[in-house]
């Protein structure tokens, strides 16, 4: 399911959902959610002008996906129906634009696309670059979690890493080396200690990798040090993947508003596209 609001981010993500369809000759809807928070002659107008909207566009769109969208247009809260509706539908997999960067409404209130990811049980597919053909130069991110394992899973699931370029990247901070530097202690003492600490974030993800099966899913392992956003900027900046995927711990309230997320900032400030996966449901 794609969902749309007919802006200009949007129709990136309509276009990569009809491709994705077309690639694995799926079924696909595409969601139009009229927000009921307005006088309601005023909401069944807008309903029926977009219904009439997406469907004037049916021929074009069967044409880029090989079959035709189920058009889903719906009245109520954005935030909460989306989710619902792909739920409802059946669908794997919720694709969404990137949504215009705002600072001070972002801080307080975040995006749409982030308030859907935060309730969404579906991974969600957030789009920021026009479709330029398939998904081929992957960049996998890794913590040695279990939620971060699973995103890669579902990403294979998915069918996305068929035929791409894998190249997972670990973030890692030895936390005493600043103290280290604080403390005097000469630099090649403090080069030696980051060595060590280096190998041992190589034999730990190593190890997550063996024990989580992820091996032959993945194609170049990296460890990099610095602060898991620091780190995915520069290697986004460095290899410009098309496609980032990650999984989010589904931090929510007053403790993920204040400290955020990485999640929180590569759909801020990364210039790719995002596979965002949320935490496997738990029996």
């Amino acid at each position: 399911m794609v969902a749309t609001d007919l802006s200009v981010r949007s129709e990136k993500a309509l276009l990569r959902a009809a491709a994705l369809a077309k690639r694995f000759a799926c079924p696909w809807h595409v969601a139009y959610v009229v927000d009921e928070d307005q006088p309601a002659t005023m909401a069944e107008q807008e309903a029926i002008q977009v219904k009439l909207l997406l469907e004037a566009r049916l021929v074009e769109l069967t044409r880029l996906a090989g079959n035709a969208p189920k058009i889903d247009v719906e009245k109520g809260d954005p935030n909460q129906r989306i989710n619902q509706l792909a739920k409802e539908k059946g669908c794997d997999l919720l694709v969404m634009g990137a949504h215009r960067k705002s600072v001070l409404r972002d801080i307080f209130v975040g995006t749409t696309v982030e308030r859907v990811l935060r309730a969404s049980e579906l991974p969600v597919l957030v789009v920021s670059q026009p479709p330029a053909g398939e998904y081929r130069d992957l960049l996998l991110a890794l913590d040695t979690s279990p939620t971060s394992a699973h995103a890669v899973r579902t990403a294979a699931q998915l069918g996305l890493l068929e035929g791409a370029c894998k190249r997972s990247v670990c973030a890692f901070s030895p936390m005493a080396k600043g103290m280290m530097e604080y403390a005097g202690v000469v630099e090649e003492k403090i080069d030696e200690f980051v060595s060590s600490e280096t190998r041992k974030a190589v034999d730990d993800l190593k190890a997550f990798l063996r024990d989580e099966q992820l091996e032959d899913l993945i194609d170049e392992q990296l460890v990099a040090v610095g602060l898991p956003t620091s780190v995915l900027q520069r290697m986004v900046d460095k290899h410009r993947p098309d496609l980032l995927v990650m999984g989010t711990r589904g931090m929510g309230g007053v403790k993920r508003a204040l400290i955020g997320s990485v999640a929180d900032y590569a759909l801020r400030e990364l210039d790719c596209d995002i596979l965002v996966v949320p935490p496997a449901k738990t029996a």
